[in-house]
């Protein structure tokens, strides 16, 4: 019975749980497995590489996905005549930095608290009449400030249609026309596309109140309010901003200053040219928003339309402010 007893501690010995017992059934002092330390560098290696792997797969997305934007750069005139005299002119180049189309959704979220694209200012020359007060207000406010939607897109709505002669209605009234021609940039085969719309089609009296400049201490009242942008005809007849090439509008006020009487009529005109187009990457746009311009000085486009005559001759009697 001792021999028997003996026996089963022996087994018991050899269980699975034993910290001598290998799978073969041998103990670990009968069979050594000696382990060298190339093994753990060859695992070590292994779970390096592995992890190196993932680790691009995370990064080279992410950076495929990165947000592109197009880069407007263009050449912009504001002028203003007060009862028929030009009295303010300022010129100068911007640039529009416009979300492409297949950007992610954060950058439709991001647009979501401004109709207007983001800008910058590149240069500026400021001339006034001799006799001008030096208040160019209304000249600051009629700024180029490109929307996000552009004016080919807005006519989509419900309340516009479109006549076969490109006439555009909004309901029942007249508002707008589509004219198709050469292209401006007088590249051959390519047609471009106007259209023009006016904003206060609708208004009572077609006109609106612009209590909004009370704050300036300015009585006012809009009653013309014209939008005009030409575009590279497309043909999928989507029209963003990406194939924008020129944007106007021509606004008519007549103002007066609180404790005067009398209105003067106040016509402003706001040109944009597209001059150069480019795809920017969204690091390389957070690089452009923080340099500082130091050189404000520009040189008109040669593509920029001429001034009216009557403009030119009025401008050259001007002087910087």
């Amino acid at each position: 019975m001792g021999d028997l007893h003996a026996a089963k501690e022996s087994d018991n010995d050899m269980t699975p749980f034993s910290d001598n017992y290998h799978a073969d059934g041998q103990s670990a002092d009968s069979c050594p497995v000696p382990v060298s330390l190339s093994y753990f560098q060859g695992i070590m290696s292994y779970y390096r590489i592995a992890f190196f792997l993932l680790l691009c797969l995370l990064i080279l997305p992410a950076q495929a996905q990165e947000r592109e934007y197009t880069r407007l750069k263009g050449y912009y005139r504001v002028y203003q005549a007060t009862n028929s005299m030009l009295t303010y002119f300022i010129d100068g180049m911007m640039e529009f930095y416009i979300p492409l189309n297949d950007s992610t959704s954060e950058t439709a979220e991001a647009g979501k608290g401004s109709p207007f694209v983001d800008r910058k200012f590149l240069g500026e020359r400021r001339r006034k009449a001799p006799r001008a007060n030096g208040d160019d207000t209304f000249v600051r406010m009629s700024m180029p400030n490109l929307e996000q939607n552009t004016l080919m897109e807005s006519i989509k709505g419900e309340e516009y249609s479109t006549r076969n002669n490109c006439d555009i209605y909004r309901w029942a009234d007249l508002c707008g026309r589509i004219a198709y021609h050469k292209s401006p940039e007088q590249i051959p085969n390519r047609t471009a596309v106007t259209i023009t719309m006016d904003n206060l089609v609708g208004q009572p009296g077609h006109e609106i109140d612009m209590s909004q400049m009370k704050m300036y201490g300015i009585i006012a009242r809009m009653t013309s309010f014209e939008e005009r942008e030409t575009y590279r005809k497309a043909s999928q007849g989507n029209y963003t901003l990406d194939s924008l090439t020129a944007a106007h509008k021509s606004q008519t006020f007549f103002a007066h200053y609180k404790g005067e009487d009398e209105d003067d009529r106040i016509d402003v005109w706001s040109d944009f040219y597209v001059t150069d187009r480019m795809t920017i990457t969204e690091s390389q746009l957070k690089r452009i928003r923080k340099e500082k311009n130091h050189v404000w000085t520009f040189t008109i486009p040669s593509s920029v339309p001429e001034l009216d005559k009557d403009v030119a001759e009025a401008w050259a009697q001007m002087v910087e402010y």
